[in-house]
């Protein structure tokens, strides 16, 4: 008279069974290898700009620089400007992948003449310092 029902969690439960382990194998490699982690690069601008005049000195034109740094693990992209290379992230030889925050600026004749910050320094202010004149300085 009556039949035996079965339930969704019981046809399911042979899917957990399987998935979950290979869901555990590969959260465990993606931590284990750090893949796809970006840092900022531990170095402040002034240092950054320095590493990236090293590989690509001042004066050098912009398609060999673009070549030096793509063959130095550095990439980025021209935004509006075709004179402003901004470079976002350099893939070091060790495997770590630092987010940098140089903008390299290229004159009329294409030639590299100057870095700067690609990304503003934004800091905060109380209203109350500004008005007065203070900066927390003394």
């Amino acid at each position: 008279m009556f039949k035996k029902v079965e339930s969704m969690s019981e046809t399911g439960h042979h899917f957990h069974r399987m998935t979950i382990p290979v869901i555990l194998n590969a959260l465990i490699l993606v931590s284990c290898t750090g893949l796809g982690q970006v840092v900022p690069a531990p170095m402040v601008f002034e240092e950054q700009s320095k590493e990236l005049l090293k590989i690509v000195p001042l004066g050098t034109p912009k398609t060999e620089a673009i070549q030096k740094l793509e063959a130095a693990g550095i990439s980025g992209e021209f935004a509006t400007s075709p004179s402003i290379y901004y470079c976002d992230l350099w893939e070091r030889e060790n495997g770590k992948r630092w987010h940098l925050n140089v903008a390299l600026l290229f004159n009329e004749a294409g030639a590299l003449y100057k870095t700067r910050p690609a990304q503003a320094d934004v800091s905060w202010k109380s209203e109350t310092n500004s008005a007065s004149g203070e900066n927390g300085e003394q």
